[in-house]
């Protein structure tokens, strides 16, 4: 019987006479050409893969150049961001530098003057060591304090008033770049001139700006206000940094309405911020008062707040002082409270009509600004010419009131370019509304903003 596998039609196929189990014939070239398109495929397989990977390899690349880009601009514009706060942050480390000179300069000045003072105290001191007839006195023993204290006022306060007109001079004056077609934008309305304190900013419409009236009403109310004892006047000292800032919250309040819910351009929440800005450094400024009124007069406040027996037998005139006052908050401050909340339920839209509309209303805002704050600035006005004039207390006192005075000019200074600058970025649409083109109305937009369903 002939071997299934060594017959004639499978001898081409398989061949087991030589034991071996080799491919012979077709078989061979089938696995060669099997083999070969393994290889092929394989070398596809590494092109492709080489392929993607270089496509990834891209991607990747492209992807770190933008997340660089991103992150350089985000790192650039937050450390633009930063520059006022890095300007003011150094204008303080000069501020402490200074100090630290005044007080090494004051003792070296104090230990110069020390000879000379145990020499005129033991002098003076002689008859009292060798007749026993004289009391021993204390002549010249003060001499080094006096100086100290003296060089160190005159330097630390240079140094403040340094630090404060660095701080206040850090606005800048508000800028826009807008273009516009078919119009002039020269505005002749505009009024560029510095605003009464004693009239009423309005608007074109009739709005009367919120802000203006109520600092009015702060200013009227400090301006009656007669404090009955020097506990009273503390507090006021004490209160001015945070009647500043009671005004300040109201104009960080219109910076931020004017970026984020009013149809302005970014130049005005710019503008008003900087206004913000130097009124928080006069803020940080008055910070100081308090302090150095305590310092200055430590024995007449200690007197208030520890009185030793029978203390009022001190007492001048006869007459006994209120106890009571000295526990009682700042009158300039709790009025200046009712300000900083303005505009948290204040809407233009509730105060428009037909003649005015919600963004003219905003606009009388910004020319109110410089208003109010020159009502605050009268207010502290009358505190400061107390303190130099009726007041029982340091001169150096009344001089920092002025300068709170003074910082508050500035913020007026650079409020008063806010309306200016309004009428200028928007000088078409105020010029639509106050010359209005036939059916200039088939411009309005829908509150919706237009947007298509």
């Amino acid at each position: 019987m002939t071997d299934r596998w060594s017959g004639s039609g499978r001898k081409d196929r398989w061949d087991r006479t030589a034991g071996d189990r080799h491919w012979r014939g077709a078989g061979r070239q089938t696995l060669k050409a099997a083999r070969g398109r393994l290889a092929r495929a394989r070398e596809a397989a590494g092109q492709w893969l080489w392929q993607w990977g270089a496509r990834l390899r891209e991607r990747l690349r492209q992807w770190r150049e933008r997340a660089g880009a991103w992150l350089k601009a985000k790192l650039t514009r937050a450390w633009q961001a930063t520059h006022i706060w890095r300007r003011r942050n150094l204008a303080k480390l000069r501020h402490l530098l200074r100090l630290a000179a005044a007080c090494f300069f004051a003792t070296v000045a104090a230990l110069a003057v020390m000879p000379a003072s145990l020499f005129v105290g033991a002098v003076a001191n002689i008859p009292a060591v060798l007749t026993r007839r004289f009391r021993f006195t204390d002549l010249g023993m003060d001499w080094p304090g006096r100086v100290f204290r003296k060089v160190w006022k005159g330097m630390a306060d240079a140094s403040r008033r340094r630090l404060h007109d660095q701080l206040a001079d850090m606005a800048t004056p508000i800028t826009g770049e807008r273009r516009h077609v078919g119009h002039v934008c020269d505005d002749p309305g505009a009024d560029t001139t510095a605003p009464a304190a004693t009239e009423t900013t309005v608007e074109r419409g009739g709005h009367v700006s919120v802000f203006a009236t109520s600092a009015e009403e702060v200013a009227n109310t400090y301006a009656a206000y007669d404090p009955p004892a020097m506990a009273a006047v503390a507090a006021e000292y004490k209160g001015l940094p945070d009647a500043i800032r009671n005004i300040n919250g109201a104009v960080m309040a219109l910076a931020e309405n004017s970026a984020a819910l009013y149809p302005m351009d970014p130049a005005m929440a710019e503008g008003v911020a900087q206004v913000a800005q130097v009124l928080e450094a006069t803020a940080a400024y008055a910070d100081e008062l308090e302090p150095t009124f305590r310092q200055v007069h430590d024995l007449d406040i200690m007197r208030l707040e520890n009185p030793r027996t029978n203390e009022h037998w001190w007492n001048v005139g006869g007459i006994d002082g209120d106890g009571a006052l000295w526990a009682k908050p700042s009158v300039l401050a709790t009025a200046a409270e009712e300000v900083s909340g303005v505009y948290e339920q204040w809407s233009p839209e509730a105060h428009a009509d037909a003649a005015t509309n919600p963004a003219m209303v905003v606009g009388a805002e910004y020319e109110g600004v410089p208003v109010g704050l020159e009502h605050l600035a009268q207010a502290v006005t009358y505190l400061a010419t107390r303190s130099a004039e009726c007041y029982p207390v340091d001169p150096c006192i009344a001089e920092m009131v002025a300068d709170v005075v003074h910082g508050l000019r500035k913020a007026e200074s650079a409020a008063m370019e806010l309306h200016p600058a309004f009428r200028r970025l928007h000088c078409e649409e105020i010029d639509h509304n106050e010359n209005p083109r036939n059916g200039e109305h088939m411009w309005n937009v829908p509150r919706d903003g237009g947007q298509r369903a």
